[in-house]
């Protein structure tokens, strides 16, 4: 999902991030920086860089669920939420790192999606997210606040930042292989395509 107000902003800032890095072929779908950055877990990483207010991402949020739970323990798939300077998508960003923290993202993550886009729903302060997680896990609206208010949720939300300065995300959904490889949605051929070529670099990186 692009935003014109901040195309310049963007494409500069793809511009130095890759201005060291290479395509590994004429034509690939992806590019790759020169220094990977630390990946997680003992799979190939496998990063999407999402928001909830991106009706995009909910559309890839069930594809991208199947497909990883297909890979299973071939990935470790890390999910970083952007935010491109917008306060309401810092919000939003807060709340996936809170239910991080309270190890409840597989109750909250597919109801927030839901809430936004199926529903209607807007969350405008973290009182509104404190008392929506509330409904949908066992954690009292104070507790949630209180998780929000986290020295790990403000860390978490510094190093998603990092990533996504890192690659210069340019949109949402967009999706990293290895710490490394940030494929092109459009060159991919769109969602499915994207979702192709992370198997295939996968596959590569797991062969090393």
């Amino acid at each position: 999902m692009r935003f014109p107000g901040q195309a310049v902003v963007m494409v500069l800032g793809l511009l130095l991030a890759f201005s060291g890095s290479t395509a590994l072929a004429q034509g690939q779908p992806y590019r790759s920086l020169d220094t990977p950055l630390p990946t997680q877990g003992s799979g190939v990483e496998v990063r999407e860089f999402f928001s909830y207010a991106c009706p995009h991402c909910a559309d890839f949020e069930p594809r991208m669920s199947d497909w990883a739970a297909g890979m299973g323990d071939r990935i470790t798939l890390v999910k970083t939420p952007v935010t491109f300077g917008r306060d309401s998508w810092e919000l939003l960003a807060r709340a996936f790192h809170t239910a991080e923290a309270l190890a409840v993202v597989d109750q909250t993550h597919g109801a927030m999606y839901e809430a936004i886009h199926d529903q209607g729903r807007s969350f405008e302060d973290r009182e509104a997210i404190a008392e929506f997680y509330a409904e949908v896990t066992d954690f009292t609206a104070e507790e949630v606040l209180d998780a929000m208010r986290s020295f790990s949720v403000e860390t978490a939300l510094n190093r998603s930042q990092r990533a996504v300065d890192a690659f210069a995300i340019p949109g949402t959904p967009s999706v990293a292989v290895a710490g490394q490889h940030l494929i092109d949605i459009r060159a991919a051929g769109g969602q499915a395509g994207m979702l192709e070529v992370a198997e295939s670099l996968v596959a590569e990186e797991a062969a090393r």
